[in-house]
């Protein structure tokens, strides 16, 4: 599946946009020459933003349906189409499982799930419509393919979002799509991830900021600029998995290697 290789001139949306990964991203197409959308639901720091990279802000919450689809059809009344849409918005609390709530998880869900859902559901068909093609980018994480203590809400929507991706990119190539598909599993990116967690619905007193714990101990912390550079590079070359960390490569393949052990078991009895 071929990737955008070149952006000049291109229309892109980035959810999550105001801040951490979302913002580098913006910046570069802006630099790159795309005319990009900031959706982000802080309306004051997404204007900001837009202000200084030289974007457009548009407050979105992606966890309403009905919501996204607005932004959809107000980007194409703004600027007649769109090409490229990363659908990063996300928030990620870091607790053991005792400590979360059900609307805790209901919380993660709704924005780090279903907010690519509602992104994929308004977007796919005008980009499918648009006779250059595009692509969609959809944020996930290591957590998507790894989970380990205090990431049980976080890692649920994450290896969700890997395979909504893996099956909508498998339909497109089927039908021999214009329209590529990439999902991106960065570690630990300089963010304010941590301070999102601390809004999650069920905390009852304010906690530290936990965006610099070292969670994968093994994974180096990187900037999000560096961070963005990787992911467009491979939504050029069409990749279907972005990878920032190869270092995490060992944890990944000690779980599969536990699932292939599994099968060997089950075949031998």
């Amino acid at each position: 599946m071929t990737g955008i290789n070149d952006f000049r001139d291109r229309v892109a949306v980035v959810t999550g946009g105001a801040s951490g990964i979302g913002k580098a991203l913006a910046a570069r197409l802006v630099v790159e020459g795309a005319s990009v959308v900031i959706a982000d639901n802080d309306e004051d720091l997404a204007t900001k933003t837009a202000e200084e990279i030289g974007a457009t802000p548009y407050r979105v919450d992606v966890s309403d349906a009905s919501a996204v689809q607005e932004l959809a059809d107000w980007t194409v009344a703004r600027f007649g189409r769109v090409d490229f849409v990363a659908n990063n918005a996300g928030v990620g609390p870091l607790a053991p499982f005792d400590e979360l709530t059900l609307e805790d998880f209901r919380w993660v869900l709704d924005i780090n799930l279903y907010g690519v859902l509602h992104g994929m559901k308004a977007f796919l068909p005008l980009l499918k419509a648009n006779p250059a093609g595009g692509h969609i980018l959809n944020t996930s994480s290591m957590a998507g393919l790894m989970a380990t203590h205090g990431m049980s809400a976080y890692s649920a929507s994450k290896y969700a979002v890997v395979a909504l991706t893996e099956a909508v990119r498998a339909e497109l190539e089927g039908e021999g799509s214009s329209v590529g598909l990439s999902v991106v599993t960065p570690a630990q990116v300089k963010s304010n991830i941590g301070d999102n967690s601390r809004k999650r619905p069920g905390l009852k007193e304010r906690v530290s900021n936990g965006s610099n714990d070292d969670h994968l101990p093994e994974a180096r912390w990187m900037e999000a600029d560096v961070a963005a550079g990787i992911i467009l590079d491979g939504v050029r070359r069409g990749d279907l998995y972005i990878v920032t960390h190869p270092e995490l490569l060992a944890p990944i393949s000690g779980r599969l290697d536990e699932i292939v052990k599994a099968f060997e078991a089950a075949a031998a009895r």
